[in-house]
């Protein structure tokens, strides 16, 4: 079909309009053509930089108020061409001021052209300009003798291609054509056989919508823009076509976002370092560092006037980082000075780093290589876009549990803010700095698991039998014994308290002791950093002293007293054990205590430890201790010692159902074998309140007085009407 704007592009040539010149020498940068009317943009690969290089692309005799697309770089006479859709529609030419030249062009539909590139054949010194459109097809135009009037001519089954595209590039040496769709399909097309073949899906870090610009550089590297984030994505197809390998997709530069993109770049010219201000990273291979792999960079002073700049610590300077070599022959970069590493990282813990701004424009990424694969993947992201103060900033870092131990990398990036999306761990980006770090992660040993709770539930009316209902307090529990290089170096407790069924007032507290039979293992206090003991209850941080005083053993005070806690409903008497009274939210706590050196992890205390419940000041615990301190009466698990408050004359008071023998070490049972305390290794529901526990188990009496030999599985044998059902 013959285009209908032929007669107007001869009008428009009869004017005696005079070409622009030719560009001097084939750019480096990237061109970029955005929006109504069309602007010109120049964007430097490496550095991100973007330069207005003409706000308004106009005609000589005419102002130009709609886009212009489909744009490539003609290295042949060095000129660019894209298509204009300003009335009357055309093939326009560019030079080196950016006006717009319409060019006669015969044998055109009449619609418009989004996808276009240039086809320079060094063999037949011959330039096609190539354009797309998925309705019509692809047709060609033969640039290589300048003329009036040109032809275009329609690649044979082009019409038929389907491709779902909005730009696409030629390969600088193959000769093949290279395009993404906004799923990400990468496709090669030969127009010798006029056939796409699909290549790979690239991961295209999130990206969706039109990919609207597309350019090589002279070693083969494909890349694209996606107009909604800017993220310029870099794809190596310096081995084309394609065969024995499948391309993958990385993020190169960040540039600006536009509803509207097209791009071109001349295809034989080299992407490097021309810019003395950009900062890179210095992870060594084969992580992403050097420019060569699409390596984390930043221009950190893109308006070259040394003010405003955001970065990390005292210093920020540059370095040129092309390649591997460049890499290895690198030392490590001296303006990395704004993290300090304040606790080591440990698999299942949260580590705190303190990261210091010059000022209040920052915003913080991070990522850490738990997993040590020498790359820093996505879902290894552990800050993004944190916004930073002027001075120190604590910032918490949660290390997976399954952390590899050993030695690894850490990446930090400092932007202005001014990213539409969150930037990846590699690419470009204009303003800002990076820093890379060597850190190691050690393991730990959690009980039961990082994710898995046992439940502790106690009776209160100790030494006498009570109602025996085991909901006087149930707590979800769980420790971790923190070690590195076979020292111990620490201990977190966590916990939820989800029932008080108690009249009593008691504290809940943890003594570092593991009790193996004869093998008893113990924290003393003096082996406690008591500076750095941290407990938070329900988000807030607790001021009372953890760590008890007076005492030999390291005992940790976690609630003085559990009712200071928790919140009843209305109408109910105790916490979640009534009927109806299940929906107050549980009491969640945290408990981290840090060891001074020289405690082996050998000899340090794990699994369960001794959680116990004690009287709390300045509330009577029957009449039996009556003028007693309530802090001497403790109750532990079966055959747990007391601690050293404990008031041993408790034991085998008058009239009491307790069998504790301190000669074989018999401590909180009955003479049939049942506890006062137990440890349920399973999900478990208490009791009622005033439901004796065998009521509502059946089983727990048998596996209770045979220590545990039979009735394993007591919990299973549940009265449900006689238990809270908690929906847990």
């Amino acid at each position: 079909m013959k285009s209908n704007i032929s007669a107007y592009l001869i009008t428009a040539l009869a004017t005696g309009f005079v070409s622009a010149a030719p560009f001097e020498q084939c750019p480096s940068k990237a061109f970029l053509i955005q929006g109504s009317p069309a602007q010109m943009y120049g964007v430097d690969l490496v550095s991100a930089k973007t330069t207005v290089l003409a706000a308004s692309m106009d005609f000589s005799t005419e102002t130009n108020n709609d886009s212009v697309n489909a744009v490539g770089f003609n290295y042949q006479d060095q000129y660019m061409y894209g298509f204009s859709k300003q009335a009357p529609k055309s093939v326009v030419r560019i030079g080196d001021d950016y006006v717009l030249q319409r060019l006669t062009v015969n044998g055109l539909p009449d619609t418009n052209f989004y996808v276009g590139d240039i086809h320079v054949n060094s063999e037949t010194n011959q330039a096609i300009y190539y354009l797309y459109h998925p309705k019509f097809g692809l047709y060609g135009i033969d640039l290589t003798e300048e003329a009036d009037e040109y032809q275009a001519q329609l690649v044979a089954g082009s019409a038929n291609w389907n491709l779902a595209i909005y730009d696409f590039a030629f390969h600088p040496h193959s000769n093949l054509l290279y395009a993404v769709e906004s799923n990400g399909d990468l496709y090669e097309i030969n127009l010798d056989n006029q056939t796409p073949t699909f290549v790979a899906n690239l991961d295209i870090a999130g990206d969706t919508g039109a990919n609207g610009a597309g350019y090589f550089d002279v070693q083969g590297q494909f890349y694209f823009s996606n107009n909604r984030s800017g993220k310029i994505h870099k794809v190596d197809l310096s081995t084309s076509p394609v065969m024995g390998y499948t391309p993958t997709a990385a993020v190169f530069t960040l540039g600006p976002t536009s509803n509207q993109n097209d791009g071109a770049r001349c295809a034989i010219a080299e992407v490097k370092v021309t810019d003395n201000s950009i900062d890179f990273g210095d992870a060594p291979m084969p992580y992403k560092t050097a420019l060569a792999h699409s390596g984390a960079r930043h221009l950190f002073d893109p308006n070259e006037d040394q003010s405003n700049l955001v970065y990390l610590g005292a210093v920020v300077d540059g370095e040129n980082i092309n390649t591997p070599a460049d890499l290895q022959a690198s030392p490590v970069d001296s303006s990395d000075d704004g993290v300090r590493f304040v606790t080591d990282f440990v698999a299942g813990s949260t580590s705190q780093v303190i990261v210091t701004a010059p000022n209040d424009n920052g915003y913080l990424y991070a990522w850490f290589d738990w997993d040590q694969n020498f790359q820093f993947d996505p879902d290894e992201i552990t800050v993004s876009k944190y916004r930073l103060n002027q001075g120190d900033n604590s910032v918490l870092v949660d290390v997976p549990s399954d952390a590899v131990m050993g030695a690894t990398w850490a990446r930090f990036r400092v932007t202005d803010g001014s990213e539409a999306n969150p930037i990846t761990a590699s690419g470009g980006v204009t303003g800002g700095e990076v820093e890379d770090y060597p850190v190691t992660t050690y393991g730990s040993l959690v009980y039961p698991s990082e994710n898995g709770w046992v439940t502790l539930a106690y009776e209160d009316q100790w030494p006498f039998a009570g109602d025996y209902d085991f909901n006087d307090l149930v707590v979800n529990y769980r420790t971790k014994l923190i070690e590195k290089d076979g020292q111990a170096l620490g201990y977190k407790i966590e916990g939820e308290l989800v029932g008080i069924g108690a009249s009593y007032h008691n504290g809940f507290a943890v003594r570092l002791v593991q009790n193996s039979g004869s093998n008893i293992k113990r924290i003393l206090r003096s082996q406690v950093n008591e500076s750095e003991i941290s407990l938070i209850i329900n988000n807030e941080v607790q001021t009372h002293t953890v760590l008890e005083e007076g005492v030999n053993e390291a005992i940790l005070i976690i609630m003085p007293d559990t009712w200071s806690y928790v919140t009843n409903q209305s109408g109910c008497s105790f916490f979640r054990t009534e009927n109806g009274c299940y929906t107050s939210d549980k009491v969640s706590f945290t408990l981290s205590v840090s060891l001074n050196a020289g405690v082996s992890s050998v000899n340090a205390p794990k699994y369960t430890l001794d959680p116990f419940i004690f009287g709390a000041s300045g509330y009577s615990h029957g009449q039996f201790l009556s003028g007693k301190d309530p802090r001497s009466w403790e109750v532990h698990l079966k055959n747990q010692a007391p601690t050293e408050k404990f008031n041993q004359s408790l034991f085998n008071y008058p009239g009491s159902d307790d069998a504790s023998n301190n000669l074989f070490g018999y401590y909180f049972q009955s003479p049939n074998g049942l506890p006062w305390a137990i440890e349920v290794g399973a999900q478990w529901a208490h009791p009622k309140e005033k439901v004796d526990i065998t009521h509502a188990y059946s089983e727990f009496k048998t596996f209770a007085e045979s220590s545990g030999r039979e009735s394993t599985l007591w919990f299973s044998s549940v009265k449900l009407e006689n238990v809270v059902l908690r929906g847990e």
